[in-house]
């Protein structure tokens, strides 16, 4: 293999063609602003990956993906109609975009402690409920495989192995298993987002466009998640309590599949831009059955788990299945078809969404026109104004939208503490 460094794009090249022919782009570190920027100098790098996996992100997702980007996913108006490779095919998109980008190397170090972590959090929480030692021990919480130690691996190299593995499967929990370089955060994330559901969010775009960042994607936390504490446990107590109410065999099996698709999500659900009016959205798999056990259950309020309070945002895709079903579980047959409303974003969810995005950033935000994004950079601030502190710091993108759109956002103000 010749040995050369190239300009990779972290953010795929083709979604940046779908924001605009040249972009808008700010530093978030030095407070630089430019326009008309170059698509192939706007959220690229050079020997970003090895020449390994920049011919493998080539050959194995990104032209695959392209003729569905083209064919199905940017033009489409009303619905969209999927057969379940396609869907697969997404969901290993989606899995690529979250450990590809800027920050993912330092990341996988994080998500490679995982399964150690779980089991030193789990030995806490067990003391703290009064549980034995042995009632502890009993939990048995390990990792699904013992991951091979390679000699002299970087972090980096651990993070080209990791996007290798998934590059090299299908994407799937059993696809990654079945690689011999198999990585914690390779099966992890494989199994979070293949649990979810997908579901197509379009921009309110006579006003406003989505923004894109050097993280490619972004989430929502469970309302009232402190930062500190275990995620979704609003969520998987109201599961617990609806397990210990269970009154069937058959109810019991429900309830526990549905905690098994959950409990991997620490997020409400994830973000991916496809481009600046369309984005692909992965929810958490609880969304779905609040929604279709609404009738047998007295569900939690959509306003008390998150910010966007739409159902509508939240309604699954219907499904025209080949093979009968009989429950769980599920018959899936190549030629099943999964049908996707896609759903249109008001102004103020727009700029919600733009707001998490916002506050997820490592250095570089994007976006095809100052105009159509500057409501959700005002909205941001306004968010997270006195006494609180934002988590990023747009004072030099406040001052030249005051000056040129006359917009009073009280710059001075970037003191107190965090929310």
């Amino acid at each position: 293999m010749v040995n050369y460094m190239v300009n990779s794009h972290y953010v795929p090249k083709q979604t940046l063609k779908k924001f605009a022919k040249k972009l808008c782009l700010f530093n978030v570190k030095t407070g630089e602003y430019k326009e008309n920027v170059a698509l192939n100098r706007a959220f690229s790098e050079y020997g970003f990956y090895s020449v390994e996996v920049e011919e493998k992100l080539n050959k194995r997702i990104e032209r695959q993906f392209a003729q569905l980007f083209s064919n199905k996913l940017i033009n489409a108006e009303g619905t969209i109609e999927l057969k379940r490779n396609e869907v697969q095919l997404i969901k290993k998109f989606l899995l690529i975009s979250v450990i590809r980008s800027v920050g993912s190397e330092t990341f996988m170090q994080t998500e490679r402690k995982f399964y150690d972590d779980l089991k030193e959090y789990w030995v806490k929480f067990g003391k703290g409920m009064g549980l034995s030692d042995d009632e502890i021990n009993a939990a048995k919480i390990e990792p699904p495989f013992k991951e091979k130690t390679i000699d002299g691996e970087t972090s980096f190299d651990y993070w080209m192995r990791t996007l290798n593995v998934i590059l090299d499967s299908n994407g799937t929990p059993e696809g990654i298993l079945k690689h011999p370089d198999k990585t914690y955060p390779a099966y992890r994330w494989a199994t979070v987002i293949n649990n979810g559901y997908i579901a197509f969010w379009d921009s309110e775009y006579d006003h406003d466009e989505f923004v894109i960042t050097d993280i490619g994607m972004t989430s929502e936390n469970e309302k009232g998640w402190n930062g500190i504490t275990i995620h979704n446990v609003k969520k998987t107590n109201f599961l617990i309590s609806l397990l210990e109410r269970a009154s069937s065999d058959i109810e019991k099996k429900l309830i526990a599949h549905i905690m098994l698709l959950h409990k991997g999500f620490t997020e409400n659900f994830m973000m991916f831009p496809i481009s600046a009016k369309r984005m692909i959205v992965e929810i958490d798999p609880f969304y779905k059955f609040r929604i279709e056990a609404k009738d047998i259950y007295d569900m939690p309020k959509l306003d008390y788990l998150t910010c966007l309070n739409n159902e509508k945002l939240f309604y699954p895709n219907r499904n025209k299945y080949i093979l009968p079903q009989d429950g769980i579980p599920l018959k899936y047959h190549q030629d099943d078809l999964y049908i996707y409303e896609i759903k249109k974003l008001t102004c103020k969810e727009t700029r919600y969404c733009n707001e998490l995005f916002l506050d997820r950033i490592n250095t570089w935000l994007g976006f095809s026109s100052l105009n159509k994004v500057a409501g959700s950079i005002v909205a941001y601030k306004r968010d997270n104004s006195y006494p609180y502190v934002p988590r990023v710091d747009y004072t030099e993108l406040y001052k030249i939208i005051n000056e040129r759109y006359g917009s009073s956002i009280d710059i001075d103000t970037i003191k107190g503490f965090r929310r």
